[in-house]
């Protein structure tokens, strides 16, 4: 009996591993529909402008650099942080445009990735300013910066260092 067991757990295990991908596989259709992946930072500058309706209801996938981390509640429990992301181009060979929106990261799961205070030598992982990072996250409404500008603000989800 203790020889048949660990064989039954097994064979059971291949016959799920190799149902597993036709069972729960993804189209690209079912991918599009949930996610935007043409979304940039230069379209929600547009957004922010007024210039474009907000890509609501899809998630969006945004790379760039982070210029600000702003802890909004520090406690682990209730954690809030934003950040701005920023990228850019060069306009000519004397000019560069940036475009950036704020990301809200809410939950105890970001804790540990955004330090209240930056570390002199930071852990891999972390997010601190200069940070190069994919932010996977909803946009949600248009918002005012404490100078008037105004932004995009993205609910962020995930996040990751790109090193």
């Amino acid at each position: 009996m203790r020889r048949i067991l660990p064989t039954v757990i097994t064979a059971i295990l291949l016959v799920v591993a190799a149902a597993a991908p036709s069972a729960f596989s993804l189209t690209r259709a079912d991918f599009d529909r949930v996610v935007d992946f043409s979304i940039t930072l230069k379209d929600l500058a547009a957004v922010a402008d007024g210039q474009a309706s907000l890509p609501a209801g899809r998630i969006v996938i945004l790379n760039g650099t982070v210029s600000d981390v702003n802890v909004i509640s520090k406690d682990e429990g209730s954690f809030r942080v934003r950040i701005e992301l920023i990228t850019g181009e060069w306009i000519g060979t004397e000019d560069v445009k940036s475009y950036s929106c704020y990301v809200d990261f809410t939950g105890p799961q970001y804790f540990k990735i955004f330090p209240a205070r930056a570390p002199r030598e930071p852990v891999p992982g972390t997010v601190v300013i200069n940070s190069r990072v994919i932010v996977v996250g909803l946009p949600v409404q248009v918002v005012s910066t404490p100078l008037g500008e105004k932004r995009v603000l993205v609910q962020g989800m995930l996040v990751r260092v790109v090193e």
